[in-house]
């Protein structure tokens, strides 16, 4: 996924208009809908970082680089499976690989 189409679809999954983001960074409705329809991309690093805070997502995953909104939730997680045994570990790691070749496997949208 892109810039344009994250930003739209966290707007949405928020019910926001483009209008409140808009407002959110000081710019015109007009240039909210360039930016999701990848007309024109934020040219000031502070319009993303305002964007990112609003959403509670990362940096990466606005631009595509992670498919996880938030980091925090990988040191949770992380967290969880350090209190696990060394078998459950294991099956977690069977897991990850069986839902890996699914994924790859899995017929394209």
């Amino acid at each position: 996924m892109s810039f344009g189409e994250r930003l739209k679809a966290l707007r949405e999954d928020n019910d926001e208009k483009q209008k409140d983001i808009a407002k959110l960074l000081n710019v015109s409705n007009s240039m909210v809908s360039f930016y999701e329809s990848e007309i024109h991309f934020p040219r000031d690093e502070q319009y993303i970082l305002k964007i990112a805070k609003h959403f509670n997502v990362s940096t990466d995953y606005l631009f595509g680089l992670t498919n996880i909104p938030n980091r925090k939730n990988i040191t949770t997680i992380y967290n969880d499976i350090e209190k696990l045994s060394p078998q459950a570990i294991e099956q977690l790691i069977d897991y990850i690989q069986y839902l890996k070749y699914k994924d790859k496997n899995a017929p394209q949208k």
